[in-house]
């Protein structure tokens, strides 16, 4: 029986591993961030492995229409770039970040956990200067 001009291509094996992949991948990048700032880096060699997985998923797919799975993975794209944002932020603010989470564990009270706050603030600040950027001053309401 010969195919109809309707029909579909078959979506090949490759193309089902790559989406396996960048979906196994997408889901580790979204789910590093929530287990702290110590695993956040990891994202920095997630993040682009899930990239490059949902762009050859995505050219593996040419010709089929799956638009929907399309869709998620440009939308999973995105995802892993914001997520790789993330980790050149926290290597960026590496130190005073670390700072922070090892002054959070000491701290037992309230007060301590603010000052903490208040400690943090000053050290990005201070790295921003150092930098030569800034933080527009907030008006008083």
């Amino acid at each position: 029986m010969t195919p109809t001009p309707d029909a579909a291509p078959e979506v090949g094996a490759g193309a089902r591993r790559a989406v396996r992949w960048s979906l196994a991948l997408l889901a580790a990048t979204l789910i590093v961030p929530m287990l702290g700032v110590r695993w956040g880096l990891s994202l920095l060699v997630v993040a682009p492995a899930a990239i490059a997985a949902m762009v050859t998923a995505l050219v593996l797919l040419r010709g089929v229409r799956l638009t929907a799975l399309k869709t998620m993975l440009g939308i999973g794209i995105g995802v892993s770039a914001l997520g790789l944002l993330y980790a050149f932020g926290l290597l960026i603010m590496h130190e005073p970040i670390q700072a922070l989470a090892d002054c959070e564990q000491r701290a037992l009270t309230h007060t301590a956990q603010q000052r903490c706050l208040d400690q943090y603030e000053q050290d990005y600040l201070d790295l921003l200067a150092r930098w030569g950027l800034s933080v527009p001053a907030q008006t008083a309401p």
